[in-house]
């Protein structure tokens, strides 16, 4: 826009030269006259881009998706609409993307013309490099003259919020949780109702069967006694917890610790969920987030919502954690731990939770490839940590630059 100008008035010097030459090689009057009338287009330029900007009465509106993930592309929709009666010249739009990368955040379009009471849709996209929650906006309007002298611009202050979210991977295998009283993600059928069980289906009565059960609509319809069946909802609880330390946030962009930390907590999250698992949060971030059980879409959106914005800004260590939160730990459930090799020692604090059938799965991130990430690190059998005889799991270890995935291939 501003390279535009600058042409535009590159244009003008060179003009005025030349009349400036014609004028010392023709007669006086012509001079003046010449001149006269380019100081009158200029002036009445001038006036035009002065009554667009007073009389133009503009509205403008942006439809963006309210998430994104993390290095996708965000495609955007500007509508801009004149409802004036003067028609619009040379319109530059300008929107901030404080999502993309600093150097692209400022993003333009051109209208050479608007027509009075009509709109325009304008379509443009940027990269979203980091997760977070962005704040969109504001528009403005550069107003051009017809001959593109002048400008002015007008500050619409329209912000739409968007979520960027971590990016996951896939997780292949996982390692066995804590069984219910059915088999892995099964169903018991039951004769009784309870708060944890719902309608199934029916049959037709058995002897012994509650009077209180009978399906009389079913019964009406088939002429012969009819019960309701119930299934009992028996499902797997997990609890995932982090702690984001500011002090061992080591590795720099997302070759960090907090950056792995997040993403592998994104996608055991979904990966739970997805298979019908009650997820709880426990983290710290500064501060203390709890998300208690829960299942379902809504609840996996409020997880990622979370985690786009949780940052190394926690300054307890990870045995206050297990000391504060391990006794909250439900009997029969599973508790999965992101934490540092360097905080091996404080696991043995959670033998205690054998005795509550609590299924331990750590998923532990390897400090030295995030503080060495130029060198090749291989994890060894013999580089993994000794557990006594009372531990019965096999951890999960992560190297700054490995593929995430692969890690779960053997469970």
């Amino acid at each position: 826009m501003l390279r535009i100008l600058l042409k535009k008035w590159i244009f003008l010097f060179i003009i005025i030269i030349f009349d400036l030459i014609i004028g010392l090689r023709t007669a006086a009057d012509f001079f003046y006259f010449f001149f006269w009338f380019l100081l009158s287009v200029v002036a009445l330029s001038l006036i035009w881009v002065l009554v667009e900007y007073i009389g133009a009465t503009l509205h403008l509106e942006r439809k963006i998706p309210r998430r994104v993930i993390e290095d996708d592309i965000l495609e955007l929709e500007a509508v801009i609409k004149n409802k004036s009666i003067l028609p619009l010249l040379n319109l530059v739009l300008e929107d901030n993307l404080s999502c993309a990368a600093p150097e692209k955040r400022k993003k333009w379009a051109l209208l050479e013309y608007l027509g009075p009471s009509s709109s325009v849709t304008i379509k443009y996209s940027c990269e979203c490099p980091l997760r977070g929650k962005y704040r969109i906006g504001p528009f403005s309007i550069f107003l051009f003259d017809p001959l593109g002298l002048f400008f002015l611009k007008k500050t619409f202050f329209v912000y739409s919020e968007l979520y960027v979210y971590p990016r996951i991977f896939e997780i292949p295998r996982f390692p066995e949780l804590v069984k219910g009283i059915v088999p892995w993600f099964g169903m018991e059928t039951s004769r009784v109702s309870g708060d944890e069980h719902e309608f199934y289906g029916v049959r037709e009565y058995q002897r012994g069967d509650p009077i209180k059960k009978i399906h009389w609509l079913s019964t009406a319809r088939k002429n012969k006694l009819i019960v309701k069946l119930f299934q009992k909802l028996v499902f797997y609880r997990t609890t995932i917890i982090f702690n984001l330390n500011q002090d061992r946030n080591y590795g720099e962009g997302k070759k960090s610790v907090v950056e792995y930390t997040v993403k592998i907590a994104a996608s055991v999250a979904k990966y739970l969920i997805d298979k019908g698992i009650s997820v709880e949060i426990i983290a710290h971030t500064g501060e203390i987030v709890h998300m208690p059980f829960n299942k379902g879409q809504e609840h996996m959106e409020d997880i990622f919502k979370f985690l786009a914005v949780a940052q190394a800004e926690s300054k307890i260590g990870m045995d206050e954690m297990f000391q504060e939160f391990s006794r909250h730990i439900p009997n029969d459930s599973s508790l999965v731990i992101i934490m540092l090799d360097m905080d091996w020692e404080y696991l043995f604090a959670l033998l205690a939770l054998k005795g509550k059938n609590i299924s331990l799965v750590p998923l532990i991130l390897i400090s030295s490839s995030f503080l060495h990430p130029l060198e090749e690190q291989v994890i060894k059998d013999s580089q993994i940590m000794k557990l006594p005889k009372a531990f019965n799991f096999m951890p999960v270890f992560f190297s700054c630059g490995a593929n995430l995935s692969e890690a779960f291939i053997k469970y």
